[in-house]
């Protein structure tokens, strides 16, 4: 394989039980996205057996089959919109999805009485954040009409979704899109309904956020959700906050083969655009991965990989499919072997926090955007 990505199921399976040792709550992992371009095949053949996870969490019908496929015991709730023709199939093979307004409840209804089934939803509530959701006011009233407008429906959560707790250290907007919930769930009395907040952030940083699920996305697979969680978390620690310390370990590494090994004269160019000239004698190599596998273009001439336990920066554009890098200072390298693009490798690491600052964007798009089709090894 000229590249490849190792899932370690160790780190995995750390993540997960740190975060049910911290909630005590139901866990459910986010999933969607490729498993944040994890592979959700991979993610799931680790975790199907894993009893500390009640829920699943994905965006669409098609992502809630394949789970279905590897684990048909625990519960998977759709958390984007579905149309006519995928509501059937979820309210089919009794998946669960959220209700973002009523007349998406109507129409599950009507669905759901076609076919003779339920439709199980959690009804997302809008507390700030512009999205998908319902008035907390027009969720209120539902219960406090007698009987439910709904026949064919069953309100099995309630829940919400925090705005601004990655981007700052400054909490008082989470804390007023809180209260907002606090207050709907004052008004309403449903024995049973499953209520959830809570992301990787608010898992990290805020209990008073647990409620009965807690959702996990981004830190299961090893991430800190951005700098300002991390550092409100070092913060609270200072205080004495916290019992246990929180490591979080990454679940991917990327490796790829050396393609090439050739030597420039001084001047010459590298890449589309001639965008980088040698000012010595240079060695590069190149590699067979670009911005189609997911290695952004906008690392060109500034990221590095791991070279035989050495760094080595990237010179020249990133081409759809390979890039080159310059590895003048790397002993004993040759066409096949093994380098490192994101994970650990003696003592020097390139995760996706560094190459998110790098390419100006967020962890969790370094690692959703890698694509599908680059075989994953569970290791």
């Amino acid at each position: 394989m000229k590249t490849h990505i190792e899932i370690s199921s160790d780190n995995l399976v750390h993540n997960l039980n740190l975060f049910k040792r911290l909630s005590n709550r139901k866990l459910m992992f986010v999933v969607k996205a490729n498993a944040y371009g994890h592979g959700l095949k991979e993610i799931l053949g680790i975790t199907k057996d894993l009893p500390i996870i009640d829920y699943y969490a994905v965006d669409s019908v098609s992502e809630a089959l394949q789970v279905k496929q590897v684990d048909n015991k625990k519960r998977i709730l759709v958390l984007g919109w579905s149309d006519k023709e995928e509501m059937e199939t979820l309210l089919i093979n009794g998946f669960e999805t959220i209700a973002p307004s009523p007349d998406f409840l109507k129409e599950a209804d009507r669905l759901a009485g076609k076919l003779k089934v339920k439709a199980n939803v959690h009804l997302k509530i809008e507390t700030g954040t512009g999205r998908m959701g319902m008035a907390p006011a027009q969720a209120a009233g539902m219960f406090n009409v007698s009987p439910f407008p709904y026949s064919n429906v069953r309100v099995v959560g309630i829940y919400s979704h925090f705005a601004n707790i990655e981007d700052t250290t400054d909490h008082s907007y989470a804390q007023q899109q809180l209260e907002i919930f606090n207050n709907l769930l004052a008004k309403i009395n449903v024995p049973g309904l499953l209520r959830h907040f809570s992301c990787s952030a608010s898992s990290l940083l805020f209990p008073e956020t647990y409620f009965d699920i807690v959702r996990v996305g981004i830190s299961g697979y090893g991430y800190w959700p951005s700098k300002q969680t991390y550092i409100s978390y070092i913060e609270q620690d200072k205080n004495g906050k916290y019992l246990h310390k929180i490591e979080l370990k990454p679940v991917l590494s990327w490796y790829a083969k050396v393609v090439q090994v050739k030597t420039l004269e001084v001047g010459d160019p590298i890449g589309y655009g001639l965008s980088y000239r040698t000012f010595n004698k240079t060695k590069i190599i190149v590699v067979p991965v670009g911005y189609y596998d997911g290695y952004d273009r906008k690392l060109s001439n500034i990221s590095t990989i791991i070279v035989n336990g050495v760094k080595a920066p990237v010179r020249g554009r990133i081409c759809m499919d390979m890039f080159m890098a310059e590895v003048t200072h790397v002993k004993n390298i040759r066409a096949g072997d093994r380098i490192t693009l994101i994970g650990r490798e003696g003592n020097e690491v390139v995760d996706a926090d560094d190459l998110a600052e790098l390419a100006g964007t967020i962890n969790y798009e370094i690692l959703a955007r890698i694509n599908p089709l680059i075989p994953r090894i569970v290791a």
